[in-house]
């Protein structure tokens, strides 16, 4: 009776914890997007911090069940549990006011003081309590409790854009998050309790092999667990960057990914027989084939193909490599140094994609690379003559996947002049021709970011998106002050604010005695800019340019010398095609009109194949008293690209003048009166084409 009684504590307990452990994810990095970007990157990031905790967690419960005896073990954690506790108002009321000059660096360091002890933890809770459980009950299978941690952390995921992020502001967030965590903390004191003041004999016994158990991994195949951990880990963060890069990074993203990556755990360690390795082989081998596509020509897909896509794939290479993890897993008595390999090869793909991988390539290359990995460390690990022509064949096919790649990796990059990658993601500097005509243009990700001509003749006339029909380039050259009797434009400095650089095509428009403000936080981007195009030099105006989120910049700004007094904001800050959601919230607009004078004008971009951004811009005028008309620009011959402009003012003198209306069109799709974007609240589903 007693041990059945103290038996429902262990699931109870690993369950929560996984579901903390993995609710705080998703809820801490939409806490960080506003302020190192609101790129894909900060996830990547921010999943290299949780899986170095991770592994140090599961040192911890490796060396406290190694070293100490039971006792021992449940005092140090329970002071650890404790202290936990302590550090939850760092989570309650965070300091993200600064940050170091690296966003990598600055990402770390305020998720280890926001919820560092707290996650360090939960990442021990799993295999500490399958160890206690493994040596109290040992006619029990260990590794179902690992099955069932699993689906906590898929429940926990699945909770937060369905239940948490929708409902509730951040801070309510955070504040249930914390009480959960009270909750947590309560039980495992009392599973302690239990388990220290009630141990019989034999289980001391029991307890006592378990702890003289050696961490010499020879004869397991602990290579090739690292190995397979580090692919499913990297696979799942290419796959997530792949589906984040034209659309804004929003928790949904990020979830759908690492559920299903969960879930292959789930499945693979709670029964052998629903891990069939043929079946799942055949369909990561289709997949490969789409990789293909979609590495290329993925912009040539609705989201809804892109996603079901890119999922398979994640999900049956994940699949492969958890369910060889499986097959291989070792007896209870190395489970702690079990899951210490895992762990570090979680942290071994972190470094790989947030650290090296920038490093070393300047295209996401990690996704081929980590697919070909998969392939051959399923099926070349022994090369038995029953299968001998299975591993020939995934041979051939991984040389033809990787040559395919390379080949049309040569054939694209042929008129490559620059390429380079750092955090805030991929650029590349290329020479097109178009109707006889070279132009160079800046691509970010899979998207053109700006281009010249290279007839000197032609260098100062704006192409893509700013050209001279375009929405902005009105706002520019017909900008009217309300006020007739205000000093004409042509007689004073007009003042200009650029959010988002690209190639500095804008530079073009400025006329003698203008100032122009770019705000840009990609260094790379500024040094493309500057090296690789004439705008910015050619300009007539006064150009500055202030490296930074431009949301953060324009912030400090106001606090530390008041509103810029700009005439127009130009608002085009895109990553890929994606624009970084807290650039568009009510918080920011409000902020923008602190800077702008009363008669001034937002131009605000929201071209974008994926997401139609006007209910939200049109609900944001109404709020500030303000109208908003819609100006899109067809493609031609010279500018492949359709465009699309929304100007945003109380003038108007400005909006009433024939060539601003003539090229304002009806709303591409009915307002949606509900849809409001806030710092605490946004939803992608609502802006979907």
């Amino acid at each position: 009776m007693r041990r059945s009684s103290r038996l429902p504590l262990f699931p109870v307990v690993i369950f929560l914890s996984a579901a903390l452990l993995f609710l705080v994810q998703p809820m801490l990095a939409r806490l960080l997007l506003p302020h190192f970007g609101g790129g894909a990157q900060v996830w990547a990031a921010c999943l290299l911090f949780f899986q170095t905790l991770l592994l140090a967690g599961y040192a911890y419960a490796h060396c406290l069940t190694r070293f100490c005896a039971l006792r021992q073990q449940a005092l140090l954690h329970g002071l650890l549990l404790l202290l936990a506790l302590g550090s939850l108002p760092w989570l309650l009321q965070p300091e993200l006011s600064g940050h170091s000059g690296s966003p990598l660096w600055g990402i770390l360091g305020l998720l280890t003081l926001t919820i560092g002890l707290p996650y360090f933890v939960l990442s021990a809770t799993g295999p500490l309590l399958q160890y206690w459980f493994a040596a109290k009950f040992p006619l029990r299978s260990a590794y179902r409790l690992y099955a069932l941690s699993n689906l906590g952390s898929f429940g926990g995921l699945l909770l937060y854009p369905f239940v948490l992020e929708p409902y509730l502001p951040l801070a309510q967030q955070r504040l249930y998050w914390a009480l959960g965590f009270v909750l947590f903390v309560s039980c495992l004191l009392l599973l302690l309790w239990q388990i220290a003041g009630k141990v019989t004999e034999n289980n001391s016994a029991a307890m006592a092999r378990h702890s003289v158990a050696p961490l010499s991994l020879s004869g397991q195949p602990w290579l090739r667990w690292l190995l397979l951990s580090a692919c499913g880990v990297v696979l799942l963060l290419a796959v997530t960057q792949q589906l984040t890069q034209n659309v804004p990074p929003v928790p949904f993203l990020w979830i759908v990914p690492l559920a299903l990556y969960l879930l292959s755990f789930t499945l693979v360690f709670n029964r052998d027989s629903w891990y069939q390795r043929s079946i799942w082989l055949y369909l990561f081998a289709i997949s490969l084939v789409m990789a293909l596509l979609l590495y290329y020509l993925g912009r040539q897909f609705d989201l809804f193909s892109q996603l079901v896509l890119y999922l398979m794939l994640l999900f049956s290479g994940c699949m492969l490599c958890h369910g060889e993890l499986a097959r291989s897993k070792p007896a209870h008595g190395a489970l702690t140094a079990f899951y210490l390999v895992l762990a570090a090869g979680g942290v071994l793909a972190g470094v790989m994609v947030n650290i090296v991988a920038p490093l070393l390539f300047s295209k996401y290359w990690e996704f081929p690379l980590v697919l070909l990995a998969i392939l051959w460390l399923v099926t070349l690990n022994q090369w038995r003559r029953q299968v001998l022509w299975q591993n020939a064949l995934a041979a051939v096919g991984g040389v033809l996947f990787i040559g395919c790649f390379v080949l049309a990796e040569h054939w694209l990059g042929q008129h490559d002049v620059a390429k380079s990658r750092n955090f805030y993601g991929s650029l590349t500097v290329r020479d097109v021709q178009l109707q006889g005509q070279w132009q160079r243009q800046l691509i970010d990700g899979t998207t053109s970011h700006g281009a010249q001509y290279q007839d000197s003749e032609l260098a100062q006339v704006p192409l893509s998106y700013y050209r001279p029909v375009t929405g902005v380039a009105l706002a520019i050259n017909h900008f009217l002050p309300a006020d007739p009797s205000r000093t004409t434009l042509q007689l004073r400095q007009r003042q200009l604010g650029l959010v988002g650089l690209g190639a500095g095509a804008l530079a073009a428009y400025g006329r003698a005695g203008d100032s122009l403000h770019f705000y840009e936080i990609n260094p790379a981007v500024i040094q493309a800019a500057e090296q690789h195009f004439s705008y910015l030099q050619d300009s007539a105006a006064q150009v500055q340019i202030h490296t930074g989120d431009a949301r953060l910049v324009l912030a400090e700004q106001w606090q530390q010398q008041g509103g810029q007094q700009f005439d127009i904001l130009v608002l085009d800050a895109f990553s890929s095609d994606a624009i970084p959601m807290h650039l568009l919230t009510a918080e920011a607009m409000q902020l923008y009109w602190q800077h702008l004078m009363p008669d001034g004008v937002l131009a605000v971009h929201i071209s974008n194949n994926y997401i139609d951004l006007s209910s939200v811009l049109r609900n944001h005028a109404t709020a500030l008293g303000l109208e908003a008309v819609f100006i899109p620009t067809a493609a031609d011959n010279s500018n492949p690209a359709a465009t699309e402009w929304v100007l945003l003012s109380r003038n108007n003198r400005f909006l009433a003048q024939t060539v601003i209306s003539a090229a304002s069109r009806p709303w591409p799709r009915p307002l949606k009166p509900q849809l409001s974007w806030t710092d605490q609240h946004s939803n992608l589903f609502m802006v979907l084409k």
